[in-house]
C-alpha cells in the first residue's frame, strides 16, 4: 500500500536538495517554506543549513585568482614536456 505523501514534511535528502537550491536562489517559495517548516523540528537539517552558509560565505569572501586559457595552455604544455624527459 502507498504511503500519502505530506505536504509540508519532507526528508532530509529533500531538505538538503532545496537548501542547496535556495543557496544559488532557484528554489521556489513553496520549497523553502518546506524547508523552514523541516528546519524548525531536525537538528540535523539546521546543522546542514548551518555548513552551507558558512561554506556560502567563505566562498564568496575568498578572493580566487583562475588561470586564463593561454597560462593553462602553457602550464600543460610544460607539463608535457617534463613527463616526456622522465620516460
Amino acid at each position: 500500500m502507498k504511503q500519502k505523501k505530506s505536504f509540508l514534511f519532507i526528508s532530509c535528502d529533500e531538505a538538503k536538495h532545496i537548501c542547496d537550491k535556495a543557496q544559488y536562489k532557484e528554489a521556489s517559495i513553496l520549497e523553502k517554506m518546506k524547508l523552514n517548516v523541516r528546519y524548525l523540528w531536525c537538528r540535523v537539517t539546521r546543522s546542514y543549513v548551518k555548513r552551507n552558509k558558512k561554506l556560502t560565505h567563505s566562498i564568496k569572501g575568498s578572493n580566487i585568482n583562475c588561470l586564463n586559457n593561454s597560462e593553462k595552455k602553457h602550464l600543460q604544455k610544460q607539463f608535457k614536456q617534463e613527463l616526456k624527459k622522465q620516460q
